[in-house]
């Protein structure tokens, strides 16, 4: 896998920029939002904690002098009406979104197991909470959707950099047994990356990635921090997954991977690879030559999706 860097230069490219981005009041979501401001983009985030919203926009209007803004909406980002107001507000306010970042995420409790052993016959006539999808991956399809809108407004002649990013896990793509809902779920934002990055950059000039870490210091991981140590495992840091998703954020092209869409980054203690290019041209390793062969055939017919999404194009 070829090694993917941090672009610290590519940051200013997003001064004066307008970004939006869910889960912006803790973890690696408020390290984004603090690099921002202090770049100088005009920022509007959103997150379900509204008096920790306030703190971040209070501490850091107090401690940093910016060119660029703040501003916040708070919301559930399962309630598609809730992330449709975050846009809505960006919008009035700056009349355009240029780069969108869907940060928000939850892992599930240990008390809430949807296999757990002692599941009974009585147990299991009980419907069991989805709110690791509903945040995980359909929040995200209904950010991706408004964000797919609200980019391409003003940008008809698509001379402006345009981005979504996502975040996605280790879990979108290697097994982490026991995260029976969470793994799925970080599965689908990946899937939701490979299958709209053509249809995206074809008709609307706009760029999607997903960066997909290992464990992150965050109050969310706090449960399994104890293994990671155990095992002489080093984790990532929130200001480090933050610095990735800026770089995807904040330049078309790297000398690592050349185009900067559709990208996958994984990121394992600060250190990032991009994994999907070659893992398209090792497919012949892994489903054999024929299979591979009949891979490209059904990729060439599928385009840039248009051919599925509307069979008249």
């Amino acid at each position: 896998m070829p090694e993917f860097k941090p672009d610290f230069k590519s940051f200013s490219n997003l001064k004066d920029k307008v970004v939006v981005l869910t889960g912006g009041a803790n973890g690696i979501g408020e390290k984004i939002v603090t690099s921002l401001y202090k770049i100088g983009a005009h920022v509007v985030f959103f997150d379900i904690e509204g008096p920790t919203c306030e703190a971040v926009v209070h501490r850091l209007k107090s401690e940093i002098s910016s060119s660029g803004s703040l501003d916040y909406v708070v919301g559930d980002i399962t309630k598609y009406n809730d992330v449709l107001a975050l846009f809505q507000r960006a919008f009035e306010k700056h009349g355009q979104v240029d780069h969108a970042l869907c940060i928000a995420g939850i892992t599930e409790a240990r008390d809430k197991n949807w296999f757990d052993e002692k599941l009974d016959l009585h147990g299991v006539t009980e419907a069991p909470s989805t709110a690791i999808v509903d945040v995980n991956l359909t929040g995200t399809l209904y950010f991706t959707r408004i964000a797919s809108v609200y980019l391409r407004q003003g940008n008809e002649d698509r001379t402006k950099d345009k981005s979504i990013c996502l975040l996605g896990s280790v879990a979108s793509f290697k097994e982490q047994a026991g995260l029976f809902v969470y793994q799925p779920a970080k599965h689908g934002v990946l899937g939701l990356v490979r299958s709209t990055r053509k249809f995206f950059h074809h008709h609307h000039g706009i760029r999607i990635n997903v960066v997909c870490p290992s464990m992150t210091n965050t109050r969310m991981a706090t449960p399994v921090m104890r293994l990671w140590e155990e095992y002489g495992v080093a984790g990532n840091e929130p200001q480090e997954i933050a610095d990735y998703v800026l770089t995807l954020s904040g330049t078309r092209s790297s000398p690592y991977v050349g185009n900067i869409f559709g990208l996958c980054v994984f990121v394992e203690a600060g250190k990032g690879w991009e994994i999907e290019k070659d893992l398209d041209k090792c497919s012949a390793e892994w489903i054999g030559a024929e299979m591979a062969e009949n891979a490209l055939k059904i990729e060439a017919a599928l385009g840039n999706g248009s051919a599925w999404s509307n069979p008249q194009v």
